[in-house]
């Protein structure tokens, strides 16, 4: 049996030499290209086995791009172990999932503008700190690298209020009496220029108090010092986006009362993303180049709130008391559509929950969220 098996083998080998030996050029090439088009013909499916339907769809009727392009854009399937990142529900590697939450105060005078790295920021709420005046709470816990954050300002109640409900490290320069001493009286980490100025620094193109300024590996090392590592916090839900034919197309403006703080989102449906605009202009982050220039990273947010509270000023300085626990009207704004419903929160511990006029909570996209706190009515417009 061996022996007749050896025999087949020899003379398969001798007949291919001799086609091998007698076949024509053009009948090579024709052989050439014919396994290089079942080849790409396999690739070709292997992509399309990958893509959803309505990409397909889209690339069949579409006369801007092939078809083949369309379908190598698409992204690949998530990894099976992959969970949604606590902070935002982007899929990332359970080991990258829950990182501890940083909380940085920064400022939104005019003159700490452009921000440094608000637009890296996962979560940010922004409201109203004295008289018109807006400051910003940036969350950050995804682990990113950033070799600026700020400018960095001083602390008010409500913000810290916010900042409780993550279990956030909350970062700031000093703040107003109240914040100070609940600071001191709370369980609530923080990281205080005024007493841990090494891990700060004052920028000398930025004019005081607006330049202050951290880096997310000043705010690790704090971080290790405490030994704190994971995250201990409600996550909200998320969902897959929508697909584009589901999409809507409204806009948002929300006017703080002041012109130098109007903020405008503007709705990309392609991208399924809000655009921000500050006082008329495209509101960007600080470049690496030259941080006084407006030519770096776009903010942009998948997910765009409005949450109205109570509020009232409380001293000479126009400084304000806010009402964050207990719940309130909403507007909930992803995939091009808004709706009116409520946010909640229990108490300091809990982070605001948003849900609909059922009272089932909302799904998120996943990506960052914007969390706009207004006072009165008359400040949110809905464009459509």
């Amino acid at each position: 049996m061996k022996n007749k098996i050896l025999q087949f083998l020899n003379a398969l080998k001798v007949k291919t030499a001799w086609y091998w030996q007698i076949i024509t050029w053009p009948t090579l090439a024709v052989l050439i290209l014919a396994i290089l088009a079942g080849g790409s013909l396999g690739a070709f499916w292997l992509i399309a086995s990958q893509a959803t339907k309505q990409d397909i769809l889209l690339a069949l009727n579409s006369g801007q791009k092939s078809i083949i392009k369309i379908l190598t854009e698409t992204k690949s399937a998530v990894p099976s172990y992959y969970v949604r990142r606590q902070i935002d529900g982007v899929y990332v590697d359970p080991q990258t999932a829950n990182n501890y939450p940083v909380a940085v105060m920064i400022d939104n005078d005019p003159n700490g503008r452009p921000p440094a790295g608000l637009a890296r920021a996962n979560v940010v709420y922004e409201a109203k700190a004295e008289s018109g005046i807006t400051r910003y709470l940036a969350i950050f816990a995804d682990g990113q690298t950033l070799d600026k954050i700020g400018p960095v300002r001083s602390a008010r109640p409500y913000y810290i209020d916010w900042a409780q409900g993550y279990n956030a490290l909350y970062v700031h320069v000093g703040g107003s009496p109240e914040a100070l001493a609940r600071l001191q009286k709370e369980p609530t980490v923080n990281l205080n220029e005024f007493y841990q100025g090494n891990y700060f620094w004052r920028a000398n193109n930025y004019a005081a108090p607006h330049n202050v300024f951290i880096s997310s590996a000043n705010i690790s090392k704090y971080l290790v010092k405490m030994n704190l590592s994971n995250g201990d916090y409600d996550g909200w839900l998320y969902k897959d986006e929508a697909e584009l034919k589901a999409r809507g197309a409204s806009g948002i403006a929300v006017n703080f009362s002041v012109y130098d703080f109007l903020a405008h989102w503007r709705y990309d449906k392609e991208k399924n993303e809000y655009a921000r605009y500050l006082a008329g202009a495209p509101h960007q982050d600080a470049s690496l180049a030259d941080p006084r220039q407006t030519d770096g990273a776009p903010i942009v947010a998948k997910n765009v709130i409005i949450i109205k509270v109570s509020a009232r000023v409380i001293d000479s300085e126009l400084r304000r008391k806010m009402d964050t626990i207990g719940s309130g009207k909403a507007w909930y704004c992803l995939d091009g559509g808004c709706n009116i419903g409520k946010w909640r929160k229990e108490n300091k511990q809990s982070r605001e929950k948003i849900y609909d006029e059922g009272g089932e909570e909302i799904k998120f996209n996943a990506g960052t969220t914007w969390i706009e706190v207004v006072q009165e009515e008359g400040q949110v417009a809905i464009q459509n």
